[in-house]
């Protein structure tokens, strides 16, 4: 192995430990309050508003995603 697939490799597996780390100690945050607020959001969102859909792509089966510039809140669309 070269010198550097040895240092892209460490690279790789420091982030990937960061991110362990990361997912562990953020896990009872986002369960218990960022998930919540997020979907009170987007619930606020539709009711004040009404969703500003706009197409972002479509997923691996082909369905279109659509994303609310608003809220963020992310749809996809198996019916279109």
């Amino acid at each position: 192995m070269s010198k550097a697939t040895d240092i892209s490799s460490e690279r790789y597996q420091i982030d990937k430990d960061r991110r362990a780390v990361m997912e562990s100690a953020m896990k009872e945050y986002d369960r218990t309050v960022y998930y919540p607020a997020r979907k009170a959001l987007s619930i606020r969102c539709q009711e004040e508003t009404g969703h500003n859909w706009s197409f972002r792509d479509t997923n691996p089966i082909g369905y279109p995603i659509y994303d609310c510039s608003i809220c963020g809140t992310t749809e996809i669309r198996a019916d279109e």
